[in-house]
């Protein structure tokens, strides 16, 4: 535990740039979704959560394996960026249409959905980015000055293999119980 504190410690600017990302990213999806409230409000009072079948595990598994992959490339770095500008994007989009349509009890049961799916997944995300950022480093050192990084590149992707499975494992959880906690909430909505 004091070296996971140690390694957050030592990235406190990536991380601080990260958050900069995502609060920008919810400033954009709250414009968004003052923008296209009144397109959207009929179809959210009309949409209910009866689909049992989301699914968090295959598309977080599908991104972390591509961003993985690309990192190798250099342009996994811009991709994680974006994706992480998405999700803000996204939550904020999601949390002003929520409080709009469905005001207080909307605000609430949109923060619970986003701090059960999402909080722990940005965590592990930004864990993931430092590691791709650190193989885009190695991969830049290694064919810049021709230093040999290979060592450090498997320890950096067995590093993201084991945060991958880990958000794996955490998104099934989600996947088979926190969508029924979640639409134990459905009261809220109506």
């Amino acid at each position: 535990m004091k070296q996971i504190w140690t390694s957050l410690k030592s990235h406190k600017n990536i991380w601080i740039f990260l958050g900069i990302i995502l609060l920008f990213g919810m400033g954009v999806g709250v414009y968004f979704g003052f923008t296209y409230q009144n397109t959207l409000e009929h179809t959210l009072m009309n949409y209910t959560l009866e689909n049992p079948f989301t699914h968090f595990s295959l598309n977080h598994f599908i991104v972390f394996s591509v961003l993985l992959i690309s990192s190798f490339l250099l342009i996994g770095i811009p991709l994680a960026i974006g994706y992480f500008f998405y999700e803000g994007i996204s939550m904020g989009f999601c949390i002003t249409i929520f409080l709009l349509s469905f005001h207080l009890k909307g605000l609430l049961y949109i923060l619970l959905f986003v701090l059960l799916t999402k909080f722990i997944f940005l965590f592990l995300f930004s864990l993931y980015f430092v590691k791709i950022l650190n193989i885009g480093k190695n991969i830049v050192s290694w064919i810049v000055y021709k230093s040999n990084k290979k060592e450090q590149l498997v320890h950096l992707t067995i590093g993201c293999l084991v945060l991958l499975l880990i958000l794996f494992c955490y998104d099934l959880l989600i996947d088979f119980f926190g969508i029924n906690l979640i639409h134990a909430l459905d009261f809220l909505l109506k």
